[in-house]
């Protein structure tokens, strides 16, 4: 798996989630905030969206990066 951005908020992760979903890309949004019980955490440890290696460019591409 390969990290394609990082975020401080978890809305606009899941939006761009969304966005390679429906461009037919798999991707998960990553967060490491003891499962939404300590948002807090997302400062510490960034909210990451993450893809397959064999889609990273393609995902970088829709993303606009």
């Amino acid at each position: 798996m390969v990290t394609i951005r990082r975020y401080a908020n978890e809305v606009e992760a899941e939006v761009d989630r969304a966005v390679l979903d429906a461009n037919g890309i798999r991707a998960f949004v990553v967060r490491d905030n003891a499962g939404g019980m300590l948002p807090s955490l997302n400062l510490l440890a960034s909210i990451r969206l993450v893809t397959d290696d064999a889609d990273a460019a393609q995902a970088r591409a829709v993303l606009g990066e």
